[in-house]
């Protein structure tokens, strides 16, 4: 291999930063790769590769170690990455920083890890995995443990799938046709400089979470709300399964997300949607009845989403999913008020344990037989998915 030595340099700075400052990864990766404009291509995906595989697997790391973080954390980011390298069998330069450590006592290391510290997860959620999922989790947990596929939803308002992939393909980024309107990235090359990009063609979305929309099953000309909005990405799918026809509300209680939501949608070429700041309950109970769909998006623990964001699960703890959890079932209660008899809520999140997901809307329907069971969807990595996992449930209201 060659290991260039800036570009590891890098990766040590980016790991020490996240762990002084308890910074999530993807805004410290965004700033680095900013600060190294003339790295080709091959040396971004290198540096954005090392960085999430030294994160996802930093308990497997420790152990092989047989240390945590120590007061140094110059020394401790350096073992990491040398540690990762030497167990994936690369012959690393002759650096001070790596005569420190040798394979053979890494591996006899590993060979006392048990199955969290294997699979590199905290005890509390290897427990809960193993709780909540039975004998399917540590299939899950390994899938999560992956790096992420790039996905690409097309803007159908603009282009099809086909033109989309043509075009992208003289910028040298190569894709395959999904069966709804999406894109697997195949080649990667820079997405975002592209004229298809800048010209609103496509987003980029998780096949996975294209599904949600879908479920919805929106007709132009409707009222639909997307009560948890955030950055919108599902918000811009539904004004395109709508084919800009009808009015979208999408509400959250973040303002710089829903800024952000404006200029997509402007690039989108979607003018059928309004966002609206949540600032309390009143917000809400004015719109009571008011929508033939509503989607409920969620806050949850992103536990299906690990592959994108792997340093999650070391944020993560116990105490903040069963906060989680009761957030979920307040939002169903109250936000589906906004729902007109006849119409459809659909809760979904990034989640795949049954205690966000299916014991949520369980509870829900025992309590509001107003709702009916119409279909759910589970995407669960390793088994019926290689997308994130997933969860969905679509409800409609009958009285």
């Amino acid at each position: 291999m060659h290991a260039d030595r800036q570009s590891v340099e890098a990766i040590v700075a980016s790991l020490i930063h996240m762990f002084s400052h308890q910074q999530y990864a993807d805004k410290v990766i965004e700033q680095t790769l900013a600060q190294h404009p003339f790295w080709d291509l091959k040396s971004k995906e290198r540096y954005v590769t090392d960085v999430y595989n030294v994160l996802r697997f930093r308990r497997k790391l420790d152990c092989a170690l047989g240390s945590t973080q120590s007061q140094n954390v110059e020394f401790y980011a350096w073992q990491l990455w040398v540690a990762m390298k030497l167990l994936d069998g690369v012959v690393l330069p002759e650096w001070p920083e790596v005569v420190r450590v040798s394979s053979e006592q890494l591996k006899q290391n590993l060979a006392q890890a048990t199955d969290a510290q294997q699979y590199s997860y905290p005890d509390w959620l290897w427990q809960k995995g193993l709780d909540e999922l039975g004998e399917q989790w540590t299939t899950v947990a390994q899938a999560l443990n992956q790096s992420a596929k790039t996905y690409l939803r097309t803007n159908t308002l603009k282009v099809d799938s086909n033109t989309l992939r043509q075009t992208l393909s003289k910028s040298n980024i190569e894709t395959q046709v999904l069966p709804e309107a999406g894109l697997e990235v195949t080649q990667y090359g820079p997405l975002f400089k592209t004229n298809a990009f800048q010209s609103g063609w496509f987003e980029m979305q998780d096949a996975g979470s294209q599904k949600v929309a879908l479920l919805l099953d929106v007709k132009p000309g409707q009222r639909v709300v997307d009560a948890c909005a955030g950055a919108g990405g599902k918000s811009l799918h539904i004004a395109a399964l709508m084919q800009n026809k009808g009015y979208i509300l999408s509400m959250d209680i973040q303002q710089h997300k829903l800024d952000t939501l404006k200029k997509r949608a402007k690039r989108a070429g979607v003018h059928t949607l309004e966002t609206r700041l949540i600032k309390n309950s009143k917000t809400i109970k004015r719109l009571k009845e008011k929508f033939d769909r509503v989607l409920l998006d969620v806050p949850c623990s992103g536990i299906g989403v690990l592959r994108r964001n792997p340093d999650a699960k070391w944020h993560l703890n116990s105490n903040s999913v069963d906060n989680l959890i009761t957030l979920q079932s307040e939002i169903l209660q109250r936000y589906s008020q906004m729902c007109k008899i006849g119409g459809r809520l659909v809760y979904a999140t990034c989640s795949i344990l049954p205690s966000e997901n299916q014991l949520q809307v369980t509870q829900f329907l025992a309590e509001n037989k107003a709702f009916k069971l119409i279909e759910e969807q589970t995407l669960l990595p390793g088994y019926t998915s290689e997308y994130d996992g997933f969860y969905m449930a679509a409800m409609e209201r009958i009285s």
